[in-house]
């Protein structure tokens, strides 16, 4: 089998991006106005899902099938556990969704709103900090350099 070949940049440029639009929420979620007026809340969260949706899709098109078709036994038990997982969290995610589609739904109840949210966002950024640790960082020792 020959080389598989990636660059894990891209992915570690939307887990950057993502992480940015999360400290915004982190921001908002600790402002006392929030409850008052979630929509600021709710139009970051939409934000980050819209960016999150294509990082999802990045991966789930262009790197996890390239680390399952690696030929190293390791890599591809590492991808196959992360990709599992994911699937998880993006049913989380599209609950979160359904539930919140935006601020008129948040102001209807925006305890559950601000509740639900810190939950998501925890669950997101455990997910990224893992992502990157312990499976972006085994791609980049594992000398999986090139094109994306």
């Amino acid at each position: 089998m020959s080389a598989v070949t990636l660059s894990t940049t891209l992915y570690r440029d939307h887990h950057a991006s993502v992480g940015k639009l999360v400290d915004r929420i982190e921001t908002l979620l600790a402002a006392p106005s929030t409850a008052a007026d979630p929509g600021p809340l709710a139009a970051t969260v939409r934000d980050l899902f819209g960016i999150f949706t294509i990082h999802l899709a990045l991966e789930d098109d262009a790197l996890y099938p390239r680390l399952l078709a690696h030929p190293d036994p390791a890599l591809r038990s590492t991808a196959a556990r992360f990709q599992t997982e994911m699937g998880s969290l993006r049913t989380r995610f599209d609950q979160y969704r359904t539930r919140w589609p935006g601020p008129v739904a948040a102001a209807k109840d925006p305890a559950a709103f601000i509740h639900d949210t810190r939950q998501i966002v925890t669950a997101l950024k455990q997910r990224i900090a893992r992502e990157d640790r312990g499976l972006y960082d085994v791609i980049d020792r594992s000398a999986l350099t090139g094109a994306a």
